[in-house]
């Protein structure tokens, strides 16, 4: 029935092929599904990978159709059989190097049950060895979830944490490829740069604010948002896709309150870091810029994420006792300290871009102490002094940040730092401005409104 075929290669149309005529040809019959997946567990210990990709195949076209009794909760177990059986052929897959169809059955076996670990994890090794690095660390992550002592899991999720700031995944690839020097040679004379952070699209009077801009004053300008968009996924991207829609290029870096897990979110998200990635993956889909790119000619702006450390407080360089400060986070990393240097880790593979003519920097948290007062409550939690090695490794004229309410400018040392903190509703006044920190032919640090000058 092509189960030799199959052995010597386990190609797709081999495998289908089997599977079809097993199915014609044989009865539905769980126990002989069973003692076909036990060929198959047989061929796997003795290393024929092949074999056990057909004697998987077999028994799946021999597993009866579900009849779930009304009383069953998860799974009935005919699917829960199903489910071992893509799990099994997965893994022979991922032996065979055959990702993308290890990723197919890996995705088959979640589908029916996602709350196993094993499952979890075969699917995160598919995804991993098919170069999909983000997704593979979101599987590992939900596999130590549901049991943390899967070794095999935790070192996977290391694995993703070890190649992640390589950015060498393919949507990371594409992200690049598709987005950094689309503008390399678009003349910047008609192209404004504003800015923005804290903007909490989760409250009404701020996301009205957003859909009242202009529908085409900023078809051909570029937006800067630093952070502190919103709280869940879903505000996040309700307010990228809103502010995508009035400006021609939106660049986007995430604050602590994206990282934040929604009380809605915990079930989606193992812990921040996948939430971060999933971020990326809605950015891909809407056409925010995560990525540094050029904008115009001459002109880049590049994201920079960053966290805080409690040395960022000069006087009292320790992480202050029983603090509660972003208790909705959840990292693999221990200590807040530990979460910064992965952030800037994460930048590392964007400083060796060769940037020419003008070069704006940005990130949610602080990357000088000067930019705050030294006895600000918070200042543990405000920024991170090896941010500016960066900011400055790639010769920035202008670094904008957010995470202070307070409107700061200041020159230091040869770079101009701005913010313009948007602010929750009864923060800010109520027409509250834009910063434009580029006018088309020069550096700017003009407030714009509603209803000024004609912008819009």
């Amino acid at each position: 029935m092509g189960t030799k075929a199959v052995e010597l290669e386990a190609a797709t149309a081999s495998v289908n092929m089997l599977h079809s005529a097993v199915a014609a040809h044989r009865k539905r019959d769980q126990e002989a599904a069973h003692e076909q997946k036990e060929l198959g567990n047989h061929a796997m210990h003795g290393r024929e990978y092949g074999l056990a990709v057909a004697e998987y195949t077999m028994a799946l076209a021999q597993v009866p159709p579900p009849h779930a009794p009304a009383h069953l909760d998860g799974p009935e177990p005919t699917e829960l059989l199903r489910c071992v059986l893509h799990s099994n052929r997965a893994a022979a897959f991922c032996h065979l190097k055959d990702w993308k169809a290890a990723v197919a059955d890996g995705r088959k076996a979640v589908a029916i049950n996602d709350q196993v670990a094993k499952v979890r994890n075969r699917l995160a090794v598919a995804l991993l060895g098919a170069g999909f690095i983000e997704r593979a660390y979101a599987e590992f992550a939900q596999a130590i979830k549901l049991d943390d002592t899967t070794k095999d899991s935790v070192k996977g999720r290391q694995a993703c944490l070890a190649t992640l700031p390589l950015w060498r995944s393919i949507p990371a690839r594409t992200r690049h490829h598709h987005r950094f020097a689309t503008d390399m040679n678009r003349p910047m004379n008609f192209t404004r740069i504003y800015a923005l952070s804290d903007v909490h699209f989760d409250h009404k009077e701020n996301e009205d604010w957003a859909h009242s801009l202009d529908d085409l004053a900023f078809q051909e300008d570029v937006l800067i948002l630093a952070g502190n968009l919103a709280d869940s996924r879903g505000a996040v991207v309700r307010a990228l896709t809103t502010f995508k829609q009035k400006f021609r290029r939106v660049f986007w870096v995430p604050g602590n309150h994206e990282m934040w897990l929604h009380p809605s979110e915990t079930a989606l998200f193992p812990d921040s870091i996948a939430k971060l990635l999933a971020l990326y993956d809605e950015c891909d889909a809407i056409g925010i810029d995560t990525f540094p790119a050029a904008v115009g000619q001459g002109v880049f702006v590049v994201p920079l994420l960053s966290w805080y450390s409690p040395d960022f407080d000069i006087y009292d360089p320790f992480v202050a006792p029983n603090s509660t400060v972003d208790q909705h986070c959840a990292w693999p990393m221990m200590t807040s300290t530990q979460i910064c240097k992965y952030m800037l880790k994460l930048n590392q593979a964007h400083l060796r871009h060769l940037y020419h003519g003008t070069v704006i920097t940005f990130s949610h948290f602080l990357p000088r102490t000067e930019l705050v007062r030294p006895n600000h409550p918070l200042i543990k939690t405000m920024g991170c002094e090896e941010l500016d090695d960066q900011v400055r490794a790639v010769g920035s004229q202008l670094h904008v940040f957010g995470h202070v309410s307070k409107r700061a400018t200041q020159n230091i040392q040869g770079v101009q730092y701005v913010n313009q903190y948007h602010g929750l509703p009864d923060s800010h006044e109520a027409n509250p401005p834009m910063i434009m920190v580029h006018d088309g032919h020069r550096l700017s640090q003009k407030l714009v409104r509603k209803g000024e000058g004609g912008a819009w």
